[in-house]
């Protein structure tokens, strides 16, 4: 008689139940997972290279940010404390333009070293030596 599914996992030092942050970071791949064929189909594996598909790549990163993270929360609670500090709505604006650059130029390092791992994981059989 073999042993139930969560014996062998108890049994590997697999943990049953993830934390909610693990569930979440799991749920955004999967949702990630159903985004990404039509974006590759359309943009292109190097998004980058066009400016108009960067715009898109956003917009999915913050969809699947606000959704799974919190992000829209994160966004709303930097842009109080910004409010807070910038002396004028042209002070907050020049901050919020910073900022938002920062976060494209970490999103497109993010995503291109996603491409990068995923190649490399496509490889990664052949180069284990038996």
């Amino acid at each position: 008689m073999t042993p139930r599914p969560e014996v062998k996992k108890r049994e590997l030092g697999l943990k049953l139940r993830l934390s909610p942050r693990a569930r979440a970071v799991v749920r955004a791949f999967m949702e990630a997972r159903h985004f990404a064929p039509g974006f590759l189909l359309s943009c292109g594996v190097l998004p980058e290279v066009s400016e108009s598909v960067t715009e898109r790549l956003h917009r999915v990163i913050h969809h699947l940010a606000g959704r799974r993270f919190e992000g829209r929360r994160h966004v709303r609670a930097l842009h109080a404390e910004i409010r807070k500090v910038a002396p004028s709505e042209e002070a907050f604006d020049r901050v919020e333009t910073r900022l938002t650059q920062v976060v494209a130029a970490e999103t497109t390092s993010a995503y291109l070293f996603g491409v990068a791992v995923g190649l490399a994981m496509g490889t990664f059989p052949a180069r284990i030596r038996m």
